[in-house]
């Protein structure tokens, strides 16, 4: 019968629309994971030129450069969101950025910022910023001023790696996670246990 069709036609497209919901989520976490991983697996001058190239040629996230006022100084950018996830008010919205900044040619830092909400006064954030040019193994900071919503989590590229990959794994569920993540310790598990008060601060050590 002709209501039989429709219903099953409505059901199809239903079924059809979730499939897609679910395919695009994959994609999005995935995005921002694969992100997340580049911020880890770069070490050196020669990984951050390999990984701006690799960002450079995705087709579906965008990556660019910009000079700073000060001539040899060059920083590349690339950002990941939940777009359609938002938008269909499915997920709050959710983002990843990753800034690789350069001096003289030489990789000076590596920022990974992940941040979930809208509210410009509670949106959940945390800030990941590894120097390359200065520093020791003991040279770790975390702030804790806006906790528990924010963290700023910054630190020498030559601690420790457990505690570098501890510091960089951001939770690509919050793109997806209904409701978001909601704070900062969802958004990075681990951050509250970084801090020590044992640990000098990188806030002395200025970076010009």
């Amino acid at each position: 019968m002709k209501w039989q069709r429709l219903l099953i036609f409505a059901i199809a497209l239903v079924a059809f629309f979730i499939l897609g919901i679910v395919v695009y989520a994959a994609h999005v976490r995935s995005s921002a994971q694969a992100l997340i991983d580049t911020a880890k697996s770069i070490r050196s001058t020669a990984d951050a030129e390999r990984e701006i190239a690799v960002w450079q040629g995705r087709t579906r996230e965008s990556a660019w450069e910009s000079v700073s006022t000060q001539p040899a100084d060059r920083s590349f950018d690339t950002r990941v969101d939940n777009g359609w996830l938002h938008r269909l008010h499915i997920c709050p919205p959710t983002a990843v950025a990753l800034t690789i900044t350069m001096r003289g040619g030489q990789l000076r830092s590596i920022i990974l910022v992940m941040f979930t909400g809208s509210d410009p006064n509670t949106t959940p954030g945390v800030w990941v910023q590894e120097w390359f040019d200065s520093g020791t193994a003991t040279d770790f900071y975390v702030k804790e001023k806006d906790k528990p919503w924010r963290a700023t989590v910054e630190f020498s590229s030559s601690v420790p790696e457990a505690e570098r990959e501890n510091a960089f794994a951001l939770n690509a569920e919050c793109f997806v996670k209904p409701g978001g993540c909601k704070n900062a310790g969802e958004i990075l598990p681990a951050v509250w246990q970084l801090a020590s008060p044992v640990r000098s601060s990188l806030r002395t050590q200025p970076h010009p």
